[in-house]
């Protein structure tokens, strides 16, 4: 069987890298000097490639004496190579995660220049609920009639027990109609303060909610998209200009 550069490089590896890889499977275990020869790069090239092979974890090297030599290693170890680093990458995602707070105040200490983030699609979406949670501040939200149809009541059930269960208060600013007194006998479990809005005063398939430094526009169109703004100024603003709508 003929093993093709392209399909290494189609995983990730450079064209010298896969190279030099299937001269190893070929060679077996071999110096760098006599690999170079065979891969027609110079010893300090080849010593690189090597030692980004062995970190891929497709090559191991050993030394026998002051002979150092290099062998191909199983490809099943470029899986469990990916799967350790794809791990590794979550829980830097999660440290990065819990971090931010911390990392936002500090920026909005020297700096009033908002972070913006964009997502697209429900699951994606669904993060930016997560992030209420992980803030763990007084929501306010401007909600839509088209959350519920677009998410379904079971999403938004599970959600309002995990933001009760975080302590977090939530001040609702919707129209009055039956589908928005469904749930009001649940409202002091839920930490749910409400402002009625007359029926059909805002139809429109747009949420905005606010918490902590934040504001996030959800539209609930023929795909749910949404736009999270980072900025204690802004954040404010809309809290106040919400309230407006307590005295109106």
């Amino acid at each position: 069987m003929r093993m093709d550069i392209q399909t290494l490089v189609g995983i990730g590896f450079t064209q010298p890298l896969a190279k030099t890889y299937i001269v190893l499977i070929k060679s077996g275990p071999i110096t760098p000097a006599e690999l170079s020869t065979k891969i027609a790069e110079s010893r300090t090239n080849t010593y690189k490639l090597l030692d980004k092979l062995v970190d891929m974890g497709v090559v191991s090297k050993s030394k026998v004496g002051k002979k150092l030599t290099y062998r191909p290693e199983n490809p099943v170890a470029l899986e469990n190579s990916i799967k350790l680093k794809r791990n590794q990458i979550l829980e830097r995602e999660q440290q990065v995660k819990a971090a931010m707070p911390t990392l936002l105040s500090y920026f909005y200490t020297f700096s009033d220049q908002p972070g913006i983030r964009f997502f697209q699609g429900k699951d994606s979406v669904k993060e930016l609920f997560n992030d209420t949670l992980r803030t763990g501040k007084e929501i306010h939200v401007l909600r839509s009639p088209a959350d519920t149809p677009f998410f379904d009541q079971e999403f938004f059930d599970t959600y309002r027990k995990k933001r009760a269960a975080h302590g977090i208060k939530t001040h609702l600013y919707l129209q009055d109609n039956p589908n928005s007194r469904a749930s009001i006998g649940m409202d002091k479990a839920f930490k749910v303060t409400r402002t009625w809005l007359p029926a059909g005063s805002y139809d429109i398939p747009v949420e905005w909610d606010v918490y902590g430094d934040k504001v996030a526009i959800i539209s609930y169109g023929q795909e749910a998209l949404a736009l999270l703004i980072e900025s204690p100024q802004i954040a404010d603003s809309f809290r106040q200009m919400l309230k407006l709508l307590d005295t109106a």
